[in-house]
């Protein structure tokens, strides 16, 4: 699946520029005031994203810049697939009857692509199949406000829109798009939450705001102006909490990609329109932050698919961003699979990835330079490998608590990909809706899914609590969800590369102390150590696993098989038992008939043991091939 380092070198990226030199260095950062608004004008579209020089230069690099030409090809096919859609956006409320995000998504991709297509051709089929698009969801009786990431990306939908077709909408479309803007998405924003919180939600939000602001800027200057410096001081609160100090997303990697996506768009947006991004690219860790997200895509394509993240890797089209924006064309690495065969096509904001692309000099595409990533902040997090092959080793290990954006009870939790295959997998996201009608339904109402309290009806759904994830559970109890996880030490040699976190405050007392050490040993297998100390009382230890891969427990261990390739799970430095866990509906407890579907096909194991008061225990449980 991903060449060998020499076959990398290959790709040609060149989009007008001379080979060799560094990207483009930023814009001066610059107050938002200081910007010169004078260019928002009539005559001036489209703007955001892309101008008339940008879908010119696009057309005149398609035969000289193979990566272009992909993506060229693949937002032409997302042209026919979804412009071209036959049946209208209509508005309807998900199974939760909480979202139209889904109907957001697809204005999203819908639009955007037919006007990307007509630019491109000037087929006037796409024309008309956006402007319709455009009209139909201009003419709901709202976008859905009260759940806002749906109000922020049907306003970038229509945004892209108006602002690329605006030589050609009809006045009595644009008058449509210039009012509902203003209604349906800044008079809605008024006071809304978002606007105070630093996850997805404001990332999401605001950069949907500032790009209608900047479409129809010169319609309703005052009112344009306002929300976009709204828009950007709010987005500080992300940008701290996502980023800084090393740029370790606190939601995890597929919620990176939704946050961190859109804070691309926002920056996209200002940049294109008003020549600056008014120092956002400067935040603490937000230049390492791309780093991050490349670590967390393991050898087998699989990411670390901690809090609600899934765990297949599709096209990530904010990487173009980063690898452009800062010059650092290995974060590429793992996208050039779904370059070459069409993985963006169901990527809504692929417009952003191609349009930063058609501005860059990237030349090659390399191996990337370090095997080990490590952060703290919110989410304390650490990923390592022996190299960079398909069938080379790699471990994700992480701490933080439950109580954060999107957390689950997974302190010390942990994935590890060798020889080909995944071995230790995290179950990731859960599907919303579904968890919502079901508190619906038994009375106790969807909020209770969003509970980060510890008395949570949440936190007894399989997935989200500690026995449903690769970590230690003592006495049978749950995390505490308000404690903290740090990230403690770093290893990063030639034969040995390990992070520890401190468990011990997960445990309301009933351990004195308990250390979680991870590592890859020469290269070859996996190492994970337990250091505990009892506490006042006897207590139970539950040590998990969870895998797909088929288990066979034997006396000294678990043996577990994927393909021609067996590995050994065996535990040492006290006596334990082996054990499987059952996961079908009825064990599985609250909400079991909705879990056990999400779970098929993967095995819960792992081993129990005493654990006497004051005792100290040093558990080394390795995973070698065999």
């Amino acid at each position: 699946m991903i060449p060998a380092a020499a076959a990398l070198m290959a790709l040609l990226l060149t989009a007008g520029c001379n080979q060799g030199k560094k990207a483009p260095a930023a814009p001066p950062a610059k107050t938002f005031e200081e910007a010169d608004f004078s260019v928002l004008t009539a005559a001036n579209h489209p703007r955001v994203f892309a101008d008339a020089a940008t879908f010119k230069n696009i057309k005149k690099s398609l035969k000289k810049n193979a990566l272009l030409a992909n993506l060229h090809d693949q937002m032409m096919q997302k042209a026919e697939q979804y412009g071209l859609a036959e049946e209208p956006l209509a508005y309807k409320k998900d199974e939760s009857n909480k979202r139209i995000l889904h109907v957001s998504n697809a204005a999203v991709n819908r639009i955007s692509a037919a006007a990307y297509a007509y630019r491109m051709t000037g087929d006037k089929k796409y024309l008309a199949h956006a402007e319709k698009d455009i009209n139909d969801v201009c003419n709901f009786p709202d976008w859905n406000p009260s759940h806002f990431l749906d109000t922020g990306e049907m306003a970038l939908a229509v945004a892209i829109g108006y602002d690329w077709l605006y030589d050609v909408l009809s006045p009595e479309t644009k008058k449509k798009v210039e009012e509902t803007l203003v209604k349906y998405a800044f008079e809605a924003s008024n006071d809304r939450w978002f606007y105070n919180a630093s996850n997805n939600w404001n990332q999401v939000c605001n950069a949907g705001l500032v790009s209608a602001a900047l479409a129809i800027w010169e319609t309703n200057p005052e009112i344009c102006k306002a929300q976009v410096a709204k828009s950007i001081e709010s987005d500080k609160l992300p940008l701290k909490a996502g980023y800084d100090p090393d740029g370790a997303y606190p939601e995890g990697s597929g919620y990176w990609g939704y946050g961190t996506g859109f804070q691309c768009i926002l920056i996209a947006a200002l940049e294109s329109a008003l020549g600056s991004d008014f120092g956002i690219c400067d935040s603490p860790g937000f230049d390492k932050t791309a780093d991050y997200e490349l670590h967390t895509i393991g050898n087998t394509l699989k990411r670390f698919n901690y809090s609600d993240c899934g765990e297949g890797k599709g096209g990530i089209s904010s990487m173009m961003f980063f690898a452009t924006r800062f010059n650092k064309p290995y974060l590429l690495y793992f996208e050039r699979p779904d370059i070459e065969n069409g993985g963006y096509v169901n990527d809504r904001t692929l417009f952003v990835g191609l349009t930063s692309i058609a501005k860059s000099n990237i030349s090659e595409i390399p191996v990337p330079p370090e095997n080990m990533f490590s952060g703290k902040g919110d989410t304390p997090v650490a990923m390592m490998r022996s190299g960079w092959g398909e069938k080379d080793l790699y471990l994700g290990i992480k701490g933080g608590k439950g109580a954060g954006p999107h957390g689950h009870m997974d302190s010390g939790n942990f994935v590890f990909d060798a020889y080909g295959y995944r071995w230790a997998s995290d179950y990731g996201a859960p599907p919303y809706a579904k968890f919502e009608a079901y508190f619906m339904k038994n009375g106790t109402g969807e909020s209770d899914l969003w509970n980060m309290g510890p008395e949570s009806k949440r936190w007894d759904l399989f997935p989200y609590n500690n026995k449903a994830h690769n970590t230690i559970t003592i006495n049978d109890s749950k995390f505490d969800t308000g404690s903290f996880t740090p990230l403690t030490a770093v290893e990063n040699t030639a034969s040995r590369k390990s992070a520890t976190f401190d468990m011990t405050s997960c445990y309301f007392g009933n351990v004195q102390s308990a250390v979680r050490t991870a590592a890859i040993v020469d290269n070859a297998y996996l190492e994970i150590k337990d250091d505990l100390k009892g506490g006042a009382k006897p207590a139970s230890v539950r040590w998990t696993f969870i895998t797909k891969a088929q288990p066979e427990i034997t006396a000294d261990g678990i043996v577990l098989t994927q393909g021609d390739v067996k590995m050994k799970l065996h535990a040492e430095g006290a006596a334990v038992t082996y054990k499987s866990w059952p996961t079908d509906a009825k064990s599985l407890g609250l909400a079991g008939e909705e879990v056990a579907p999400y779970i098929a096909g993967s095995y819960v194991i792992g081993y129990e043991l005493p654990l006497q008061k004051n005792a100290e225990v040093n558990l080394v449980t390795t995973l070698k091939k065999i």
